[in-house]
């Protein structure tokens, strides 16, 4: 009899050597969760709901594993965490599994690329993902980009997320704000302006399009005056008796010219339209 044979009519047993591409049923207390889970959160009810269809119907997706080098006759969870969860929680013992070879970097790259298909990391999970591929296997933003089917560009935004503090962090992975709002917000420098941009956000008083402006504005550099308006205004100033400002610059902009009261404004007019 054929390992493939055993493993499809024999029921759950681990005790076989582990052949890449090898399916079989493997009891759901030999298989380790992947370390290199990039997904953080996982829904109680969507889990429920999901080991309830387990029950009645079973797995029907097998689950992606790799044999353990370190526990004989163990294997780590590649892909399917939540399908190994629901069925745990569902009560059953053992599940449909397909072996494959995959180190540390392999089993982080499919692990990511299952749930981006699946659309299933936030954005801060996305962030922690790209960034272990490249800090621990030494991956480029490219490569991850790559492999991930994004553009780099996308990748190094995602990345400037895990710049933000904490509390922002927590928030966006809580789904509080957005992630055009973390990235709006990572790409403020200071921490006050920052915060108080945040605040505004997550009290509903900002919406995207506002805090975008709002970013736009902190991160303008400021004005230089126009020396020439501004002698202009002086001008004005002297020969009108009030105040006179300039607002824009000499290709667009307006005039203000303050008067204090009703005799103020109609001497001014009489100034400005003489019969």
């Amino acid at each position: 009899m054929t390992l493939s044979q055993k493993s499809v009519g024999g029921g759950a047993n681990d005790s076989f050597e582990a052949v890449p591409g090898d399916r079989r049923s493997v009891l759901l207390d030999h298989i380790e969760p992947n370390p290199q889970q990039p997904r953080r959160r996982f829904d109680p009810e969507e889990e429920g709901a999901l080991a309830e269809s387990i029950r009645r119907h079973g797995v029907l997706q097998p689950l992606l594993v790799t044999p353990s080098t370190t526990r004989p006759e163990r294997f780590l969870l590649v892909a399917g965490e939540r399908r190994w969860r629901a069925a745990r929680k569902a009560g059953l013992a053992e599940a449909p599994v397909t072996i494959i070879a995959a180190d540390a970097q392999r089993r982080a790259e499919l692990a990511l690329v299952e749930n981006m298909q699946r659309a299933d990391l936030g954005p801060m999970e996305r962030a922690s993902a790209y960034q272990t591929l490249i800090h621990d296997f030494g991956m480029t933003q490219a490569q991850v980009a790559e492999i991930v089917g994004v553009s780099r560009s996308t990748v190094t935004n995602t990345l400037r997320l895990r710049k933000l503090d904490e509390e922002m962090q927590q928030a966006l992975a809580e789904g509080r704000i957005t992630e055009s709002h973390g990235r709006t917000l990572a790409g403020i420098s200071d921490p006050v302006t920052r915060h108080r941009l945040f605040l505004r956000m997550l009290t509903g008083r900002l919406n995207l399009r506002q805090a975008e402006r709002a970013a736009r504005r902190v991160l303008a550099p400021p004005r230089r005056p126009d020396v020439e308006l501004e002698h202009v205004a002086e001008r004005l100033q002297w020969r009108l008796g009030t105040r006179v400002r300039f607002v824009g610059t000499r290709k667009r902009g307006r005039i203000q010219i303050e008067y204090r009261d009703p005799e103020d404004l109609d001497t001014l007019l009489s100034m400005l339209l003489p019969e």
